[in-house]
């Protein structure tokens, strides 16, 4: 929102910052590309919460078109990204955190 991830940073950590990261606006694909940024900054854990994917609407209904298996298996590259804690924002369902908590347990 106008600035870098590295300003990001900085600004979070001076502020007392604990744990920083992401959440919302991006589909997990995009969302691993800054946690490897974030990465690159920081030694604080990092925080990733994705959206399932942009909205598209279809015969007048909201539809986040990111599957559960597929924001399951994408988790798999926020966790080699240094990544250390993985939620979900808009159009996640319990669905989607309950696969990407087995995807996460199976790797750890």
């Amino acid at each position: 929102m106008g600035v870098t991830i590295e300003q990001t940073v900085k600004g979070l950590t001076e502020a007392g910052a604990d744990i920083i990261g992401s959440n919302c606006g991006n589909g997990i694909e995009k969302m691993i590309d800054i946690a490897r940024e974030f990465k690159k900054h920081t030694t604080l854990p990092i925080i990733i919460q994705s959206n399932a994917g942009l909205p598209v609407i279809k015969d007048e209904v909201l539809i986040y078109p990111e599957t559960p298996d597929f924001m399951a298996r994408k988790s798999k590259e926020l966790v080699e990204a240094g990544v250390k804690i993985i939620g979900g924002c808009c159009g996640t369902t319990p669905e989607h955190i309950t696969a990407i908590r087995k995807t996460i347990e199976s790797i750890l």
